[in-house]
């Protein structure tokens, strides 16, 4: 009798702690290495910070205007030796297993259809004018054309699939995660509908890859998020056509990465400690992770119900080019370290 009482005890016990477990929120940072090229012994750095602070990913914002910071046969990138201009192969796969054993994912950030100028402009280089013109939008030299144009609707899927055997991860397998981008996307209030048949279409191959597709919020309206692949996360970082509820009521996995309090840009002006010092105390005053950002108040308290997923810190180094790895590092491992620390209470 008591051996049976105390089984029962030890099976409610196990079956909290998963309860515990799965609601947890995961917690990640997503660093921008396609406007400042970064090492990968700077991004172990990041990844040992993660690692103690019980974050789950890095997600590497590779490809942006500025450049696409990764190896790629597509794309002509196939140098065997370290540069200064992207992540060579054997530097992937050693910061994959570097991250693995740290218990950190590495999410590849492949960001389509805007945003896509660095890797457009290695198309031009490699497969010449013609070909590059029959991919790229009319609206913006920076977009790859989403108005059902098989062509580059083929030539992105090509480099989908590079980056998906680059970053496959079998210690994640089943849950693997891969950022498809889609925000800031010019066009979208009047071609919602070839917008989101664009990202339905590279979302569902970016699945077959066996990776769970991630966009950004802003370019959705509720048409379109109604017609949006059931399986696609999203990104919160701010309101662009719909408030955060919308996205709530349609029960979508969200990320919150508020772009008030979890977004920071290092550079030159916040060299000194103070700086540092006097945003770690306003991540303490303001983060949350039902905390979102609308756009006549960044600190609106949201009724998630369930839906919320996570919460992610995003670097973007834009204005950091001109500092050093020790000085970019100095602003961004202290607060790396207190947003998980935050996270974890």
């Amino acid at each position: 009798m008591q051996n049976r009482i105390i089984k029962k005890l030890f099976n409610l016990s196990k079956h909290l702690h998963g309860e515990a477990a799965q609601s947890r929120l995961i917690s990640g940072i997503i660093l921008d290495t396609s406007r400042r090229h970064v090492s990968v012994p700077f991004l172990m750095r990041i990844i040992d910070e993660i690692q103690a602070g019980g974050g789950n990913y890095l997600q590497l914002h590779f490809s942006d205007a500025e450049g696409y910071r990764l190896y790629s046969e597509i794309l002509g990138q196939t140098l065997m030796e370290t540069n200064d201009q992207y992540l060579i192969k054997s530097e992937i796969l050693e910061l994959i297993t570097y991250a693995n054993d740290r218990d950190v994912m590495i999410i590849p950030d492949f960001d389509v259809p805007s945003h896509s100028k660095g890797w457009l402009s290695l198309v031009k280089e490699k497969f010449g004018e013609k070909f590059y013109n029959s991919i790229v939008s009319d609206f913006d030299e920076g977009l790859v054309d989403y108005f059902d144009n098989s062509q580059a609707t083929k030539f992105v899927k090509y480099l989908i699939e590079e980056i998906a055997f680059l970053f496959k991860q079998d210690k994640y397998k089943g849950h693997q995660v891969f950022s498809i981008g889609g925000d800031e996307v010019p066009g979208t209030n009047n071609f919602q509908e070839e917008y989101v048949r664009f990202i339905n279409t590279i979302s569902s191959y970016v699945e077959q890859c066996g990776y769970k597709p991630r966009i950004w919020n802003d370019s959705l309206n509720e048409a379109g998020l109604y017609a949006l692949n059931s399986n696609v996360e999203i990104v919160y970082w701010q309101e662009g056509m719909l408030p955060p509820e919308v996205f709530i009521s349609h029960k979508r996995a969200l990320h919150n990465s508020n772009f008030y309090t979890l977004v920071y840009s290092p550079s030159n002006d916040n060299l000194n400690i103070e700086a540092i010092t006097e945003q770690i105390e306003y991540v303490k005053a303001s983060h949350k992770s039902d905390i979102f950002c609308y756009k006549d108040n960044p600190y609106g308290e949201v009724d998630t119900q369930g839906v919320l997923k996570g919460t992610a810190y995003t670097f973007w180094t834009e204005r950091g080019v001109e500092l050093t790895d020790e000085q970019l590092l100095n602003q961004i491992l202290p607060l790396v370290k207190n947003y998980l620390k935050i996270s974890q209470s």
